[in-house]
């Protein structure tokens, strides 16, 4: 009998609710609409102080803090549903690394079994196989989801900074949210692209202020650097303080599992069946996963021309310069595309985000210091635990960023609506 935290997708709902963390405003509604197209029940999670609050109550206060928020979320959400939990299963995938989060689904499951709810599953594909337990069709709709919700934030992020009338960014990437929604419960992936185009369409005619902002890089823990309830709505903040964020995509996670096993695979032996693998994987990654990536960026022209995402081999290969690959989770990741974005994309500073206690985190956090005199740009390394204001440590910076580049534009009139220092 399989273990019940091993659940996977198959077949229709059988009258099941699906809960899925609130990591990403975009991310969480975009899987549920794939699991209601699934036949589930699928609720995206909400999360606030106070189902952070009950998610600590349950957990020991020494976890980062993505642990008792998507606890908490769940808890608050079958207190308020009245849902019968033999019915609920929650959505929590793990991973491999030096990371505590491949153990979130153990220490839920413990939860689970105090409460009584022995029969509540825990759907946990992992990133030892680049989360191939799905169903290939559920697998296949989750990563344009994936790709969809990079695509709804960089939008915003690259918009919003610019709008002459404030909320106009936001309202119009909320409608488009919502139809995406619809279309994903529908499966019909000819709508999808219909709406992306159709959204960057809209928010290139947005009216817009010809400014210089400098542009502000954000890495660092996946869940943390994505939650904007988490990170005290970071990339807002360095909106309010003259700049323009580019966050490290989520899809960039699944893209490097998959290398990564083509890694591991290669390291392991040469023999007729290793080969066959790597094989495989090379042809899922080139004509699927960056075939797909390569339609949506498409699609979303010219507003998205310059917010391309390096190749995942580039980025781990940028970050081997300080560690080695077989060190395996986001630590690479996060030292790689923080160089990137300097070196290419010409960010002026790097906020490097993760949670509390976070061992990723407190190794970049160590290894930073060289890697910025190296760049000569200011790295700020956060930490949160959803209290306080960690984000007060960007003033400084920005005040310094945003008066560099006005001085750099100010003997010059920028040629469009989107300026920025480096572009």
């Amino acid at each position: 009998m399989a273990r019940l935290e091993e659940s996977r997708i198959s077949g229709p709902g059988d009258g099941k609710v699906v809960y899925i963390p609130p990591m990403e405003p975009w991310g969480a509604r975009f899987f549920a609409a794939v699991f209601r197209h699934a036949g589930y029940d699928a609720r995206a999670l909400a999360e606030d102080a106070a189902s952070l609050a009950l998610g600590l109550k349950h957990t020991g206060g020494g976890e980062c803090v993505p642990c008792p928020s998507t606890t908490g979320a769940l808890l608050a959400a079958m207190e308020r549903d009245g849902v019968d939990p033999d019915r609920v299963i929650f959505f929590m995938p793990t991973a491999c690394g030096p990371c505590r989060f491949g153990q979130y689904a153990k220490l839920d499951r413990l939860i689970f079994e105090k409460k009584g709810w022995n029969k509540l599953q825990i759907m946990s594909p992992s990133a030892e196989n680049a989360y191939e337990g799905l169903d290939a069709g559920a697998r296949i709709l989750l990563y344009h989801a994936l790709i969809l919700s990079d695509i709804m934030r960089k939008f915003v992020h690259r918009v919003r900074p610019y709008e002459v009338e404030k909320g106009s960014t936001d309202r119009t990437v909320e409608d488009y949210t919502r139809l995406v929604e619809d279309a994903l419960v529908a499966g019909d992936k000819a709508r999808i692209a219909d709406l992306v185009r159709e959204a960057a369409r809209i928010l290139t005619s947005l009216p817009k202020r010809a400014e210089c902002r400098p542009l502000i890089g954000v890495v660092g823990e996946i869940y943390v650097r994505c939650d904007p309830f988490l990170n005290g709505d970071l990339c807002r903040r360095i909106e309010e303080l003259g700049g323009e964020a580019w966050l490290a995509p989520i899809a960039e996670w699944v893209l490097y599992t998959n290398h990564l096993r083509n890694l591991l695979l290669k390291e392991q032996g040469q023999g007729a069946g290793a080969i066959a693998e790597r094989v495989r994987v090379w042809l899922e990654t080139h004509l699927f996963f960056r075939r797909i990536e390569h339609k949506y960026y498409q699609l979303a022209s010219p507003i998205l021309d310059d917010r391309r995402e390096h190749p995942i081999d580039r980025v781990m290969e940028a970050g081997m310069r300080f560690l080695p690959w077989q060190f395996e989770g986001e630590a690479l990741l996060t030292l790689g595309r923080a160089a990137l974005f300097v070196r290419r994309d010409g960010a002026r500073a790097i906020v490097n985000a993760s949670p509390m206690f976070c061992m990723p985190g407190t190794i970049t956090t160590s290894i930073f210091p060289s890697l910025e005199r190296e760049l000569g740009v200011p790295v700020v390394c956060n930490f949160y635990d959803g209290s306080g204001n960690p984000n007060q440590g960007l003033t400084p910076v920005l005040h310094y960023a945003v008066e560099a580049c006005r001085s750099k534009s100010a003997s010059s009139q920028p040629a469009h609506a989107f300026e920025r220092e480096g572009a």
